[in-house]
């Protein structure tokens, strides 16, 4: 029955590609692991300009990667990779000369093998002028002064912050 089997014109490609296809798992290679260390600085810029007045606390926004960052050599995280940061505070501007107030934390980035490496630095902060003796000093004379409002806050897009790595973070090359 075996040789029945071995004749038939199917036999020999199938077993022609089972080896092969045995080979090639075989002699496939492991990648490289490299170990990001923990306090590596990833430099890091706003994409868009952001206003108190239209984001809300907890809204992520994007951060680019400046510059290759490299460990043992080898580019870990390439430049231009976009890196999450979130609104840690967002206060609109309001009445009676009050200001705006805008804060973002940095928050991770992915390498090159898509890992997720979490990061800590500065945070971006602004907040706009306070108009509040202005608006005593109206309220005063015409009592309309109350509706005057602050400054927003803004962050311009370009704004530089560092990131660092929190912990050591293994990635494959």
């Amino acid at each position: 029955m075996f040789t029945k089997l071995t004749k038939k014109v199917y036999f020999k490609p199938a077993v022609l590609l089972m080896a092969i296809a045995m080979l090639t798992m075989s002699f496939t290679m492991p990648g490289e692991v490299v170990i990001l260390r923990a306090g590596t600085s990833i430099p890091l810029e706003l994409v868009s300009t952001l206003y108190s007045s239209n984001v809300k606390s907890g809204q992520m926004v994007d951060f680019r990667v400046l510059s290759d960052v490299k460990a043992n050599g080898k580019i870990v995280i390439s430049a231009g990779s976009i890196a999450q940061g979130q609104i840690t505070r967002a206060k609109k501007r309001g009445l009676l000369g009050s200001e705006g107030e805008l804060e973002i934390a940095i928050k991770s980035v992915k390498a090159v093998d898509g890992t997720t490496v979490y990061l800590s630095g500065n945070n971006l902060y602004d907040e706009g002028s306070n108009k509040l003796a202005l608006s005593i000093v109206l309220t005063i004379c015409c009592l309309f002064g109350f509706l005057i409002k602050g400054g927003k806050a803004e962050i311009p897009a370009g704004a530089q912050v560092q990131g660092t790595v929190i912990s050591n973070v293994e990635i494959n090359l």
